[in-house]
């Protein structure tokens, strides 16, 4: 079973913690009035992107490695969505609201910049997690060869997982631009430009660029005849 991201894409943001802002006061209260319920709302989208953090980072803690999807939808459609919504509905909320009552008008402008930087950081952790958590998928269900050795200097082949694992995280057209860029790993020597480094301190994971933002993630792997490349997954590099 897959796990989901643990929070509400709309849970960093709700246009009803300005409700306030719409009720009806004396002109000379307004700013007075009003002030408290945006600092309010600053203060709840900080602590909402707080705790959206913690959640993030135990989905890596906790090693779900089912939530790589979920996390991958959050970082590139969800969260940046949801960005956009609470922008609109602050401005929305600008164009009923501070029309009438302009010296309302410099309120809003650090609670848009919070909103968004808190999505942003959201987004980068998201990112963050699902590439560790890929790597970690990579160790922890590794595969099998699925065809043949390539190459005819570094030996690489695909596992018997990467077709399926490819498809949930990129598009068609995507795949096939990495597919030929793989064929150059086999190369003799491996160029430059495919940027081969180990994917962190340890020394059984390896990357190569895929394609734009995109990188395999190759494991370490012998048989017979020495080490070769797995070639385990394949995504967007966070960051």
């Amino acid at each position: 079973m897959r796990a989901f991201v643990p929070f509400a894409y709309s849970a960093l943001f709700a246009a009803e913690w300005l409700a306030a802002l719409a009720d009806e006061g004396p002109r000379a209260e307004a700013l007075d009035r009003a002030r408290p319920v945006v600092e309010d709302a600053v203060a709840r989208v900080d602590a909402a992107g707080a705790a959206a953090l913690v959640r993030i980072d135990g989905l890596v803690s906790g090693a779900m490695l089912g939530a790589i999807p979920a996390l991958l939808a959050a970082e590139t459609v969800g969260l940046p969505e949801a960005a956009a919504a609470a922008e609109r509905a602050i401005h929305e909320l600008m164009s009923r609201v501070a029309y009438k009552r302009r010296e309302l008008m410099p309120l809003f402008p650090p609670l848009i910049e919070r909103v968004a930087a808190v999505h942003a950081a959201a987004i980068q952790a998201c990112g963050a997690a699902r590439w560790r958590l890929m790597a970690a998928r990579a160790r922890m269900q590794p595969g099998r060869p699925s065809s043949p050795m390539q190459g005819a200097g570094t030996r690489y082949v695909k596992s018997d997982r990467f077709d399926a694992r490819a498809v949930d995280c990129l598009p068609a057209i995507d795949r096939t631009r990495a597919d030929r860029i793989l064929k150059r790993l086999g190369e003799v020597p491996v160029p430059d430009e495919l940027e081969l480094r180990p994917f962190d301190d340890g020394d059984d994971l390896w990357t190569i660029k895929a394609g734009g933002a995109n990188r395999f993630i190759l494991r370490v792997a012998c048989d017979r005849r020495g080490p070769f490349y797995m070639v385990e997954d394949i995504g967007p590099r966070a960051g």
